[in-house]
């Protein structure tokens, strides 16, 4: 127990360096959240509209055509409103224009003397001049069709399909490469092992590596606690950091995704995080079997190769896809690759038993560390008795 509670007493010394690496992943995981903020739009096209109001004094075949135009591009409220008034509501930018088509626009439209609509907007303002334009081109669609011959029912079905931007405007939905096409839990969990990796190694390397220093050691082996109890004790410390590290990025990662927790592929995103884990429990003991003194010297920049050599090299930080082949063939031999190579595969709908490979690849190199760990320690054994 007093080993332990000294364990725990190294760690958290180091709070200031725990604190870093979960502030990195905070931010991380902000920004990747961010980006599923909203829902994707499908692509189409959609015309600004803005709040006009429409006075139809005419009332007529043709003034109940630009209304009903009107109030398919723009959101329409009808009224009669005098000029004070007028230039009060444009002025407050509650409505872009107002819009008075005069009594009789009809009858002489197509008369030298035809009566013009009134529109009141704000220069100043696009959305005005947008709708004022808009208009114009609405009515002299109609005038160009009836000068062709046709009548002014066929004038301003045509005009109505001429400026209808469906008719002649055919968007094409290209999937845009500098966009995430990946699901948001996909993209979540992708650099989580970068967060274990640090925050574990960070906290937990100068922890053990403080009672494996001679004086240290010469201590306790002289003491009461036997060299068993002191190994357990260690290691149950190292178990415990490590869960509580998995546990709270967990927990925080899934306030971000909400609706995508508790679904199977959350919950084999979950083994995989929990596999790599413990790969990096067996890293710790690789590192911490060397001579104690040169690896507390260069512990930050050991974590800093380990981790960031580590997400670079295995698809974290950089996509598998965009990986060239020199660069893959190193990374194979790495857990992240295989993370990363187990999480394309949940991503894409794979099962269980699809991701025991990869699975098993990935703790492969976690034995492969316990048991070169081990070795290296027999062999400094081995050495310091002769």
């Amino acid at each position: 127990m007093q080993v332990f509670k000294a364990f725990m007493k190294i760690v958290k010394s180091n709070w200031s360096g725990i604190l870093l690496y979960f502030g990195i992943c905070v931010i991380m995981t902000v920004m990747v959240a961010s980006q599923y903020g909203e829902k994707e739009s499908n692509g189409g096209f959609v015309s600004t509209n803005t709040s006009i109001i429409v006075n139809d004094e005419d009332n007529s075949e043709l003034s109940k055509a630009v209304v009903k135009y009107l109030k398919s591009t723009q959101k329409v409220s009808v009224g009669k409103y005098s000029d004070d008034s007028v230039k009060d509501i444009i002025y407050s930018g509650y409505y872009t224009a107002y819009i008075d088509i005069p009594k009789g626009f009809m009858d002489k439209h197509l008369s030298e003397d035809a009566l013009e609509i009134s529109t009141v907007f704000d220069t100043s303002q696009a959305a005005g001049n947008f709708v004022s334009l808009q208009l114009s081109s609405f009515v002299d669609g109609i005038l160009r069709f009836e000068n062709a011959g046709f009548s002014m029912e066929e004038a301003i079905s045509k005009t109505e399909e001429a400026v209808d931007t469906d008719n002649y405007i055919e968007l094409e939905v290209v999937e845009n490469q500098n966009r995430a096409s990946n699901s948001k839990s996909y993209s979540l969990f992708l650099f989580l092992p970068y967060a274990i990796m640090s925050i574990i190694l960070w906290c937990l390397l100068p922890a053990v590596l403080r009672f494996n220093v001679k004086d240290v050691k010469d201590r306790t082996d002289v003491s009461p606690i036997s060299s068993t109890s002191r190994n357990i004790a260690l290691f149950g410390g190292s178990c415990f950091i490590s869960l509580l590290v998995f546990v709270g990025i967990v927990i925080f990662t899934g306030v971000f995704l909400k609706g995508d927790i508790f679904t199977e592929k959350w919950y084999l995103s979950i083994l995989n995080l929990f596999i790599f884990t413990l790969v990096t429990g067996g890293m710790l003991i690789f590192i911490t079997s060397f001579p104690t003194t040169s690896v507390l010297k260069g512990k930050d920049i050991i974590v800093n190769i380990v981790s960031l050599g580590f997400s670079f090299l295995g698809g974290i930080f950089v996509p598998l896809k965009i990986l060239g082949d020199g660069v893959k063939s190193v990374g194979r031999f790495l857990p992240t690759y295989w993370y990363a190579v187990s999480l394309e595969k949940i991503e894409s709908g794979v099962s269980f038993n699809g991701l025991l490979g990869s699975f098993g690849m990935e703790a492969l190199f976690g034995v492969f560390c316990l048991a070169a760990g081990l070795a290296v320690s027999r062999v400094s054994l081995y050495v310091k008795d002769r």
